[in-house]
């Protein structure tokens, strides 16, 4: 093969990645820590090149525990029918009601402790993930973002959390989030005396030159940016 037709190929092979690069989608993930994002900053971005969705995420600090184990999390709470999970596992059917309903990444379950801090077993992580569809949960929301009504910081049981409160698991996704359902996840807020402002949405960008181009503006506009 001469050098002639080997640069060809390669340019042949370049532009056909290319092309297949601009034909997917990338999430992007800004965060905004400074102030609240607002529906109007929402509504700037979807007008981004090659923008196809976006996802606003709550976010407040939890404990969550399972029989013997535990683990220190940030709970978000989005819309759980449109957010671009990978499932992995599903716990049954659920109702939605006034319990807590989990969607939990396999690495919660993998990276517990107990009491006394000692790391779970991969054979004990399993036994819990396999018996999702039954197993319930304590979910305990951290005392400093549980506010009552007369603005004072509300009751908790000396610990720093405030009383936990059963939940049960929707099932399992990759990664090592945990979610709620958004408008639970309010009402369920609410009724600590508490609430949460948006720092944090999702974004589906068509094409890669697109979704460079949006990261870049989002960091020049001063939100942190991940993309993949």
């Amino acid at each position: 093969m001469t050098g002639t037709a080997a640069a060809l190929i390669f340019l042949l092979a370049q532009f056909a990645l290319e092309q297949w690069q601009e034909r997917q989608t990338y999430i992007l993930s800004a965060r905004l820590s400074s102030q609240e994002i607002t529906t109007e900053l929402c509504t700037s971005m979807s007008r981004f090149t090659g923008f196809e969705k976006l996802w606003t995420v709550m976010e407040t600090e939890v404990t969550l525990m399972v029989e013997d184990w535990q683990i220190s999390t940030t709970l978000m709470g989005v819309d759980l029918e449109t957010f671009p999970f990978t499932p992995v596992r599903s716990a049954g059917e659920k109702k939605l009601g006034s319990a807590p309903l989990l969607l939990v990444g396999e690495e919660i379950f993998n990276s517990m402790t107990d009491a006394n801090g000692t790391a779970i077993t991969t054979r004990q992580s399993k036994i819990l993930i396999e018996s999702m569809e039954s197993l319930t949960a304590q979910i305990v929301l951290e005392a400093s973002n549980f506010v009552s009504s007369s603005g004072s910081a509300g009751n908790s049981d000396g610990s720093g959390y405030t009383s936990a409160d059963t939940a049960e698991f929707l099932g399992l996704v990759s990664g090592d989030g945990l979610y709620m359902d958004a408008d639970q996840m309010r009402t369920w807020l609410a009724g600590h005396g508490s609430s949460v402002s948006v720092h944090l949405v999702c974004l589906q960008i068509k094409g890669q030159s697109n979704a460079e181009t949006a990261e870049k503006s989002l960091t020049d506009a001063g939100f942190q940016v991940g993309i993949e």
